[in-house]
């Protein structure tokens, strides 16, 4: 006697609705044996598992990232690209493939980092009520310029081996800080000196003394000594920097 189609249907539909479990059951006994006869912890296990393909700009990014780490912990001639590609569990070939030289590494890193610094100013800093207001303009871009450093001092890192080993990053540097708040802040010292409410300061150099001022506490605080704790010292030395600043111009 011939099955009935339907029953046919639901034995398959049973049979498939069993293959995830069987497969799931494979996995996790996979796991045991190999943890039992190796010594191995589950971490280990899934290590060897195939992983996700990045996709060209994906792994250019990626090597990016990583020897941007290894260039700002042990400069440009100190790091290697069989380090970067072991770091970045790729071969050198694929480091090649994306960078023809080191330098040209180097100046990616450059471009995304300024590129990625100029999108944080963007979103971090706010537009003043009265741009005028020069204690609010300095306030705020010293909060800026600390808070990022305490949370990742990589840049900073970067900028002092550039300047130690004499690459073009340094000039990268200063330029990125060329942005609307900063300019801002020195046409307000402008406009103060112009009416008479300033002492006849130089905007730029003034501006520059306040900048070089911050550069120094993040270099002592977050990569001589490594203190990213108790950010209201920072709050405290903010102040303390800005109403010295505007006393002096007053």
């Amino acid at each position: 006697m011939a099955a009935d189609p339907g029953d046919k249907w639901q034995i398959l539909h049973f049979i498939l609705l069993q293959i995830p479990i069987f497969l799931n059951l494979t996995t996790i006994l996979s796991l045991m044996i190999f943890c039992s006869i190796s010594d191995s912890s589950p971490q280990d296990y899934w290590s060897f598992m195939p992983r996700k393909r990045l996709t060209q700009a994906e792994r250019r990014i990626q090597i990016i990232e990583v020897a941007m780490t290894l260039f700002a912990t042990k400069g440009f001639t100190g790091t290697t690209t069989r380090a970067i590609a072991r770091a970045a569990d790729v071969s050198e070939a694929i480091i090649f493939r994306h960078f023809a030289t080191k330098e040209d590494l180097y100046n990616a890193i450059i471009t995304y980092t300024v590129e990625k610094r100029s999108e944080q100013w963007d979103q971090d800093t706010t537009p003043p009520p009265d741009p005028r207001n020069i204690e609010h303009l300095l306030r705020d871009f010293a909060q800026t310029f600390v808070n990022r450093n305490r949370r990742d001092s990589t840049f900073i890192r970067l900028m002092m081996y550039s300047a130690l080993e004499d690459h073009k990053f340094r000039e990268k540097f200063f330029a990125i800080y060329s942005n609307p708040h900063m300019r801002s802040i020195r046409q307000a010292i402008q406009t103060g000196v112009d009416q008479g409410q300033f002492c006849a300061v130089d905007p730029a150099e003034s501006l520059r003394s306040f900048f070089f001022a911050l550069l120094q506490y993040c270099i002592s605080r977050f990569v001589a000594r490594n203190e990213t704790d108790m950010p209201e010292r920072d709050d405290a030395m903010i102040e303390n920097l800005v109403t010295i600043f505007v006393r002096g111009l007053r």
